[in-house]
C-alpha cells in the first residue's frame, strides 16, 4: 500500500518517490504526499518530475493513483520528484479546519440536538454545509461569525490520531470528528470568516457556505 506522507506530515511541500506500477495513463508509487480525492476534499495540484498531475484517487486497496499529463516520461522503477502546489494545499487545510471549527460553532450558537448535518463539500474557496434545522438560520449569522472568528484569535491545537483504522481530529477539548482530510497545526492559521451565506435547500432544509479573509 503506498505510504501516504501526507498523513505523516500534511505541510510537506516535497518529497522523492518510486515508480512501482504503471496503468494507462496514471502512476503508483512507494510513497506520496499529493492528497487524493475523498472526505470531501478535492485532490491536491502539483507535478511529478516536471510533469502535471490531473488526478489523485485512491483504489479499493489504499493504494493512491496519479494521473499525469504525459505518462510516457516514467518507467517502473524510476525515482521521481513530487512538489505539490502548497499555496492550493494551503488554502483547502484552512478550509477544511474551518468546517470542523463551524461544526463546533453551530453546536453551541443551534444546540448539539437540535441540528445536523445532511450534506457538506468543500473547494479552494469557500466551506459548506448543508443542514436540518427547523429555523431560518440567519436570525444566528453574526452570533455565529463573530463566535467563530473569537476562537480563531484565541488558537488552539488540531490534534490528529488514529485508533485502529479510524482517523480521528479534535480542535482544542472539543468535538472528537471522525476525518480523514488534511489539517492546519493551530485553528489561528483559518483566519476569519469573510462571509457566511445561507439559502433555503428545501424544507427545513438550508445551506450554509462561508469564505475565509
Amino acid at each position: 500500500m503506498t505510504r501516504k506522507l501526507y498523513y505523516e506530515d500534511a505541510y510537506l511541500k516535497e518529497a522523492k518517490a518510486k515508480v512501482v506500477e504503471i496503468k494507462e495513463n496514471a502512476l503508483l508509487l512507494d510513497q506520496t504526499i499529493f492528497y487524493p480525492t475523498g472526505g470531501g476534499q478535492p485532490h491536491d495540484r502539483g507535478t511529478i518530475s516536471g510533469v502535471q498531475v490531473l488526478d489523485v484517487y485512491k483504489d479499493e486497496d489504499g493504494n493512491v493513483w496519479h494521473v499525469v499529463e504525459d505518462v510516457s516520461k516514467f518507467d517502473i522503477g524510476d525515482e521521481v520528484e513530487l512538489r505539490i502546489d502548497w499555496d492550493y494545499r494551503y488554502k483547502l487545510m484552512r478550509i477544511h479546519t474551518s468546517m470542523h471549527l463551524l461544526d463546533h460553532v453551530l453546536s453551541e450558537v443551534l444546540g448539539r440536538e437540535n441540528w445536523k448535518i445532511v450534506g457538506s463539500g468543500m473547494n479552494v474557496e469557500k466551506g459548506r454545509y448543508d443542514v436540518e434545522y427547523p429555523e431560518n438560520i440567519n436570525k444566528f449569522k453574526e452570533q455565529i461569525i463573530e463566535l467563530f472568528n473569537k476562537y480563531v484569535d484565541e488558537g488552539g491545537e488540531v490534534k490528529i490520531w488514529w485508533e485502529g483504522e479510524k482517523r480521528l481530529t479534535q480542535i482544542r477539548d472539543f468535538e472528537v470528528l471522525p476525518c480523514g482530510g488534511t489539517h492546519v497545526k493551530d485553528i489561528k492559521e483559518i483566519g476569519h470568516i469573510k462571509k457566511l451565506k445561507r439559502s433555503s435547500i428545501g424544507k427545513g432544509k438550508q445551506r450554509l457556505e462561508i469564505w475565509l479573509e
